[in-house]
């Protein structure tokens, strides 16, 4: 039996030249989580290559590439805004020349009123003179003014009336004569005056004819620095050669 048992041995028997290792097992969890992560970088790593692939083709939002609608829709927008702008610019022009007509017509119809209060001023002081007058028989010389203006320029008025009911015209010429304070005659040029229909000779007498009244208004210059300080009206008859009535006015 133990004859038996030393002949068998050798045939079971480990032989110490061999190396045997024994291995501990991982746990499936763990290898489960390894593959995850295998995985998960697989994945990664395939997106990020088909990023950079894809970006150097893909168009960017600056890109020319811009849809034809968007384009004809700008366009339009930017017709319309011209238009509107001309447009604009029309109706402040319009405006603006309104406004002008505006302003002028406002200064014309000033001046009308100005002058159409003057003139009833006016009316109502002659008709005082002419009734004054009336009373008395004959011409003369009812009112007489002086107004210095600027750069040597004058405006005169003078108003010849004649009384008594007269049944004739009364005819001759009149006189203006202007002075300094020593008795000095200056020369007078007329002056164009919107409120006249032409400007006289103040060198030669000036024509009279009227029946009740008549009004000589109009502007003189004097020469350089002269000034003057009176102002004399001669009337003359018709025909005759001395004046038959004189009036003189000082000029402060």
């Amino acid at each position: 039996m133990k004859l038996s048992r030393r002949r068998l041995s050798p045939l079971f028997a480990v032989s110490a030249r061999h190396d045997i290792a024994i291995r501990r097992a991982w746990p499936r969890w763990l290898l489960g989580l390894v593959l995850a992560l295998v995985l998960f970088i697989v994945i990664a790593a395939t997106w990020g290559l088909a990023r950079s692939v894809f970006s150097g083709t893909t168009a960017s939002p600056d890109s020319s590439v811009i849809p034809l609608s968007v384009l004809q829709r700008e366009e339009a927008l930017g017709v319309e805004l011209a238009e509107l702008r001309r447009f604009n610019a029309s109706l402040e022009s319009e405006l603006s020349m309104r406004e002008g007509s505006q302003t002028t017509l406002t200064q014309h119809t000033e001046a009308l009123e100005q002058e159409n209060a003057q003139l009833k001023e006016e009316l109502t002081y002659l008709q005082k003179l002419v009734a004054d007058a009336t009373r008395e028989a004959g011409a003369k010389i009812q009112d007489v003014r002086l107004e210095p203006l600027a750069n040597g320029v004058y405006r005169y008025r003078v108003l010849l009336v004649q009384g008594g009911n007269p049944k004739n015209d009364f005819e001759g010429t009149v006189r203006l004569l202007a002075g300094t304070g020593a008795s000095q005659v200056v020369p007078m040029e007329a002056v164009p005056d919107r409120n006249s229909a032409e400007s006289p000779d103040l060198a030669a007498p000036l024509p009279l004819k009227f029946k009740y009244y008549q009004r000589l208004e109009g502007l003189f210059r004097v020469p350089g620095d002269m000034k003057v300080q009176q102002f004399t009206v001669q009337v003359f008859k018709k025909g005759g050669t001395s004046p038959a009535i004189i009036r003189s006015i000082n000029i402060k």
